[in-house]
């Protein structure tokens, strides 16, 4: 009897939502809301407790503050935490606009577009009324409403009454702080070099304007600043799980699955902004990757593997781009493989070297004259060249000795005065750098970010600074070269890489963007990576440019202006190997892959499990060592 009291009690307790709170006495309560006009609003505070999990705690003005002791709806909601837009608009530029634009509609999950399940269109008098055009971005509470920073303070007075531990550890993090992004402080110091993201535009007003020759605002750089926030993110971007079906939208999980990782649904992208329509080799492409349904999914992704299976995090840090303990990961579920490329003649490869094949997204990038974020900005991304190219390119890392792929492809920014040098080729490190912080929100006052050649792979090559542009001189250019991660599927063969010593890619790309031409206009071009440089060629296939009334083609397209601008020469891009030693490997591969055919055979028509299955795992060894395939295969054979 004592027990059954128990469960009766535990059971009960996982739902004591607080009655005597006017926050449930109101949202409970049907016919008052649709009085007060807001019948969507109305929630069963039993499921919002069950939805919410955690034992009926914490209570509603925990979470979203404001006063649950008074029925005068105005003093019960003075300083309530909302959710909250980016409009952009005429007189929204990206910025905050509350929820009353759409009537509060119910924050869940609708339509097929995942990276967008949550947005809501603004109502016709609410366009009329702000000049809205459109709701860009869904903001949770914990995020400050003029920069779209994540919003410490908040975290601290909401989820860290109950997780203050994890709160504090977070809020020293790079994510939290968008720490890295934050290192790069104008265009043209290298390390760490011009990059795709842009620069830390808000912060460094003065020093980017200086280094331009257009008239660069204060306005500009706010907009792009709030554009750069959406993509880093707070407590609720990963805990809350407002893209899976609920009754009350309170759901919540304790480890964040990879859709929040790529965004909640809110109609920001997140991680598949870097991965899959930046460097093009994502983790679970589909609608995310651009171009879609181009490129297959990650293997991993296809049978479940989860974002923080690979990538640990450690007092709520999820380390750098290139941590040792993700790329150790591999060998949580390939252990063989591992051991075996280990003593092998590819032993200094990239796992990723092989397995990835084409990759996607970007093809080229200009800063450059433009709309983004809904207003003209000196310094706007064209990045819609979305397209494949046939295969990455190999680069031995020059720090840690091992070959890695990389997608190569044209950058530049517009409208700079500096003369700039070209480099040869760099590790995108970050020397010691010292970064403003906003105590207004709860960040220090400042803070020094650093990162160490060993800790990233991503590279580049500054080609230098052209002039004779008509209307943005001068141009700086750079080869952007971004590690491909995701998107593992199949080996590459053995001749892709060792038919010849020089690399060649071929890539094919549609620009669409509507905002700088009237109609999409496609191309392609060659990449040629050999021992004295690279070159990209063949700029001139294109379809017509038709800009659209105020846009020059010079603007998101100078690679027509200056097509040679990313030839570069001097630097040994080819793939070493001995042509006799590989023919050698490579008879030594299809000898024993004929005999592990000739011993499957054997064994199915005696359905030898055994055997069958310990076959599986030498022709699994192969391709990554022959030799240790052929002893393994030579010991089984033998085997009685």
């Amino acid at each position: 009897m004592k027990r059954l009291a128990l469960l009766v009690l535990v059971a009960f307790s996982l739902h004591a939502y607080n009655a005597k709170s006017t926050c449930v006495k109101c949202h409970s309560n049907k016919e008052l809301l649709k009085k007060l006009g807001a019948p969507q609003m109305y929630m069963d505070p039993a499921k919002v407790d069950e939805e919410v999990n955690m034992a009926g705690e914490p209570t509603c003005v925990d979470c979203h503050l404001g006063n649950n002791k008074t029925m005068d709806m105005k003093k019960a909601h003075k300083g309530m935490l909302k959710p909250f837009y980016a409009a952009i608009g005429k007189h929204h530029k990206y910025q905050y606009i509350d929820r009353s634009v759409t009537n509060y509609d119910r924050i869940l999950p609708r339509g097929k577009k995942r990276f967008a399940v949550l947005m809501r269109k603004p109502t016709k008098e609410a366009k009329e009324k702000y000049g809205i055009k459109k709701l860009m971005q869904l903001f949770y509470h914990d995020r400050d409403t003029a920069t779209f920073a994540f919003n410490i303070k908040i975290a601290e007075k909401t989820c860290g009454k109950c997780h203050e531990e994890e709160v504090n550890d977070y809020k020293h993090t790079s994510m939290a702080l968008s720490m890295y992004q934050r290192a790069f402080q104008d265009w043209t110091k290298s390390p760490p070099g011009p990059q795709n993201c842009g620069v830390w535009f808000a912060d460094n007003y003065k020093t980017i304007k200086g280094e331009c020759t257009r008239d660069y605002t204060k306005d500009m750089a706010n907009s792009a600043t709030r554009g750069c926030n959406k993509c880093h993110t707070s407590c609720l971007d990963c805990h809350y799980a407002g893209y899976k079906k609920s009754v009350t939208s309170h759901k919540f999980l304790e480890k964040p699955e990879a859709m929040s990782c790529y965004g909640g649904g809110r109609g920001t992208i997140c991680h598949a902004g870097p991965m899959d329509r930046r460097r093009g080799a994502g983790y679970m492409r589909q609608e995310f990757a651009f171009p879609v349904g181009e490129l297959p999914t990650d293997v991993h992704n296809k049978n479940g593997v989860t974002c923080l299976d690979c990538h640990k995090q450690h007092n709520h840090d999820y380390g750098h781009l290139a941590s040792a303990e993700a790329r150790a990961s591999c060998a949580n579920c390939h252990k063989d493989i591992v051991e075996a490329v280990k003593t092998s003649t590819h032993k200094n490869v990239d796992c990723s070297a092989c397995h990835i094949q084409k990759v996607g997204a970007y093809q080229f990038t200009f800063w450059g004259p433009g709309i983004y974020e809904g207003m003209y900005n000196v310094f706007t991304k064209h990045k819609q060249y979305y397209g494949v190219r046939s295969e990455p390119l190999l680069v031995k890392h020059p720090t840690r000795g091992v070959w890695i792929p990389v997608k190569p492809y044209p950058m530049a920014v517009l409208n700079i005065s500096k003369d700039i040098k070209p480099t040869g080729l760099m590790v995108r490190s970050i020397p010691p750098t010292k970064v403003k912080g906003h105590p207004e929100i709860g960040e220090p006052e400042s803070f020094i970010v650093k990162r160490t050649p060993d800790q990233i792979n991503d590279m580049y090559i500054i080609t230098g600074t052209f002039n004779g542009l008509k209307y943005n001189n001068k141009m700086l250019a750079w080869i952007q070269m971004d590690k491909m991660s995701h998107a593992i599927g199949k080996g590459r063969s053995c001749e892709s890489c060792h038919s010849s010593h020089d690399q060649i890619a071929t890539t094919w790309y549609t620009y669409v963007n509507m905002k700088d031409v009237k109609k999409p206009f496609s191309g392609s071009y060659i990449v040629k990576a050999t021992k004295n440089g690279i070159t990209f060629t063949g700029f001139e296939n294109h379809t017509p440019i038709i800009p659209k009334d105020g846009r020059k083609v010079e603007d998101f397209a100078p690679f027509l202006t200056k097509p040679d601008a990313w030839n570069v020469k001097g630097i040994d891009f080819s793939i070493p190997f001995d042509e006799s030693k590989y023919e050698k490997e490579l008879d030594l591969y299809n000898m024993v892959y004929a005999e592990i055919h000739q011993l499957r055979v054997k064994y199915k028509k005696v359905k030898n499990q055994e055997m069958l299955k310990k076959l599986k795992k030498i022709k699994a060894i192969l391709p990554h060592n022959p030799e240790l395939a052929e002893k393994m295969v030579k010991e089984l054979a033998s085997a009685k």
